[in-house]
C-alpha cells in the first residue's frame, strides 16, 4: 500500500476511512444481491454479534456530495447500518471531518 505513517494516530485513521470504504462496497453488494423477483435467492442476515460485551457502536458510511461522510450508532440502533466498530475507533471517527452522531440513539450519552 506503499508508504504509511509510523505513528499510531495517522494509522488508526487510515484503517477507520478504509473500513468505512469496505462497509460502502459491502452495502453496495447486499444491494445488489437482494432479489428482483421472487423466485431470487435470499441473502442470509448479517449475524449479530457485541463488542467488548455489549451493544457495541456501527459506522455507517453515507455519501455527502462525493465526500466521505459518516454517522456512528449504537450497536442496538434501530437506524443502526455499517459495520461494528469499538470505543476507541469511536473516538477516532469522531475526529474525522463528515463524522456525526445518530441523533436517534444518541452514541455515547451514557
Amino acid at each position: 500500500m506503499g508508504d504509511l505513517p509510523p505513528d499510531l494516530d495517522r494509522l488508526q485513521v487510515i484503517r477507520l476511512y478504509l473500513q468505512l470504504q469496505l462497509d460502502a462496497v459491502d452495502a453496495k453488494i447486499r444491494e445488489s444481491e437482494k432479489p428482483t423477483t421472487s423466485g431470487g435467492a435470499l441473502v442470509p442476515p448479517e449475524p449479530e454479534h457485541s463488542v467488548d460485551g455489549d451493544a457495541g457502536f456501527r459506522i455507517q458510511h453515507v455519501p455527502r456530495g462525493g465526500t466521505l461522510g459518516a454517522v456512528v450508532h449504537r450497536g442496538d440502533c434501530p437506524d443502526a447500518a455499517g459495520g461494528r466498530i469499538s470505543q476507541h475507533e469511536v473516538e477516532i471517527a469522531l475526529r474525522m471531518p463528515g463524522v456525526t452522531l445518530c441523533p436517534r440513539c444518541h452514541p455515547g450519552s451514557d
